[in-house]
């Protein structure tokens, strides 16, 4: 098996990398730990490594450092949930309608028509792992669509908090958020920024409904672990 050690980019680059994949597919649950020494081991490189690239992602918000408990994957509150899918409405609502208004370049669409097939087919033969990041994609794709270079970036800034939120056990429940995200690219194509706002919104809403669904199911799980 071909180990991280053996590849050229920055050893801590890597690590990161597959270390932020693991937390935003589900593989590494919100309040998991994070043992060096068994990264360290599992990717055939020494701790040092595993030590930057767990610093990197503590800076991005993904993990939290204590004396106590170690490295621990951070845990999303239902309160900061909903602050974070408040925020996202906002931002996402608008960016739509710019890109809408605006128009969007051509190969830009096509892009996004191409992750919306791959989502699609993805979520119907059950590959849940890979929705996380294509649907990243779509939005920030969106995003720069809308021409607002600030806007791209503060949603950027939100990016791996939302995908930790919408991580794997969201993406089960979300088969019709690629039916959502095909009728949003329909009306930016049509370039009617009153039905991508509504789409947009009814998306969000449809989210933070799969994101509840989830949340309850979770608790109701360890109820009845206990």
């Amino acid at each position: 098996m071909k180990t991280l050690g053996a590849a050229h980019r920055p050893l801590r680059e890597l690590v990161a990398d597959e270390l932020r994949q693991r937390i935003l597919d589900g593989r590494i649950t919100q309040g998991s730990r994070v043992i060096e020494d068994r990264i360290a081991e599992e990717l055939g490189v020494s701790r040092n490594p595993v030590r930057e690239a767990i610093r990197a992602l503590e800076s991005e918000g993904l993990v939290e450092v204590t004396p106590r408990r170690g490295v621990v994957v951070t845990v999303i509150s239902a309160e900061e949930a909903h602050d974070l899918i408040e925020v996202r409405a906002a931002l996402e609502v608008t960016a739509v309608r710019r890109a809408a208004a605006r128009g969007v370049d051509p190969a830009v669409l096509a892009e996004l028509a191409e992750i919306v097939a791959t989502g699609s087919q993805a979520a119907i033969a059950g590959e849940f792992e890979r929705l996380p990041m294509l649907n990243t994609r779509f939005h920030d794709l969106l995003a720069r669509g809308s021409g607002n270079g600030a806007l791209v970036e503060v949603l950027r800034d939100l990016q791996n908090r939302l995908q930790l939120l919408f991580s794997t056990g969201v993406q089960r429940r979300s088969g019709g958020a690629w039916d959502e995200h095909r009728r949003i690219l329909d009306a930016i194509r049509a370039g009617d920024a009153d039905w991508a706002e509504a789409e947009m919104r009814s998306h969000i809403r449809g989210a933070a409904s799969r994101y509840e669904d989830t949340r309850a199911g979770v608790a109701a799980a360890t109820d009845g672990a206990t």
